[in-house]
């Protein structure tokens, strides 16, 4: 488990691949998912999923409930479109700027 500061400190840094682990680091990024441990907020856990066909909003692993984030290439593409309006935004601010537009979005 990881938290979503985290990943987006190796998206920025280029060491994404470190966090995905030898079977996801060769997969395309639009085939990761990143789901929230219970439910989406700053402070909760997240883990990578490779998609599969079913796959939905919720998924349940081992009696613990998953909510989808997004994939990890719309979460790159997210960081790199606030980082162009202002560059020295700091991975924590990145966290509530990205789950707050992925929440509008959704709504």
């Amino acid at each position: 488990m990881i938290k979503l500061e985290e990943i987006i400190n190796a998206v920025r840094g280029k060491t994404i691949n470190d966090l995905l682990g030898d079977d996801l680091a060769t997969k395309h990024l639009k085939e990761i998912l990143i789901y929230a441990q219970y439910s989406i907020n700053a402070d909760t856990d997240y883990k990578f999923f490779y998609s599969k066909k079913g796959f939905g909003e919720i998924i349940v692993e081992n009696n613990i409930p998953y909510e989808r984030l997004c994939s990890l290439e719309a979460l790159t593409k997210l960081i790199n479109f606030y980082l162009a309006a202002y560059d020295k935004k700091t991975d924590d601010v990145l966290v509530i700027d990205i789950i707050d537009h992925l929440d509008t979005e959704s709504n």
